[in-house]
């Protein structure tokens, strides 16, 4: 059985990388609305990533390759493929993990934390701005040529697992995710886009 606890760093990596797969190009100098309303009009998105992630108990970053996959309006995926194969996917009210010991799947509602970054991403990819703000403060910063959102958790439970998540992107292009942890590890996604259906 997979441990939860365990998991909890990536399933925040799920709902994280899952800002990248939408964005679409804005027209101009980048605002957060602006931002969100590209995400918006994207159905579908799959991606590959490479993400280094460093832990304070380890002595060496560990480094995991993957597919990404986003579908509207509920449904996100990471498929984790090297250096261990394992699968995270949240459809609705439900998350699956999936490894090497087995499938859990759980209720959102039992993980309020893991459900507010959730139901922040569904906010996210639907373009909604309101609803993002209930769960985060939300900045962006930047240009055309080279933009920045920074998102920081307002409630007390998701501050407990992380602290800030950076997006830099350059035009239409999303290409690093950075989520520093309340634990004080950190993980670095940069993303490669693939398919995507407007």
């Amino acid at each position: 059985m997979i441990s939860l606890p365990h998991r909890a760093r990536d399933v925040a990596t799920v709902i994280a990388v899952a800002l990248t797969l939408g964005v679409a190009a804005p027209a101009r100098a980048i605002e957060a609305p602006e931002v969100l309303a590209a995400m918006a009009r994207i159905e579908r998105s799959e991606a590959t990533f490479e993400e280094t992630r460093y832990i304070g108990a380890l002595t060496a970053p560990v480094v995991r390759r993957g597919r990404l996959r986003y579908v509207r309006p509920a449904e996100l995926e990471v498929a984790v493929e090297s250096p261990v194969r394992e699968k995270i996917r949240v459809v609705g009210p439900l998350l699956t993990l999936e490894g090497s010991k087995g499938v859990r799947e759980v209720r959102l509602a039992d993980m309020p934390a893991v459900a507010g970054w959730v139901e922040s991403i569904r906010a996210t990819l639907a373009g909604d701005d309101a609803a993002l703000s209930r769960h985060f403060t939300v900045r962006a910063g930047g240009d055309l040529g080279g933009w920045q959102l920074d998102l920081t958790p307002r409630s007390v439970e998701l501050a407990a697992i992380v602290v800030r998540v950076t997006i830099n992107g350059a035009g239409a292009q999303v290409g690093r995710i950075e989520v520093v942890e309340a634990s004080g590890d950190r993980s670095v996604m940069i993303v490669t886009p693939g398919a995507r259906s407007p």
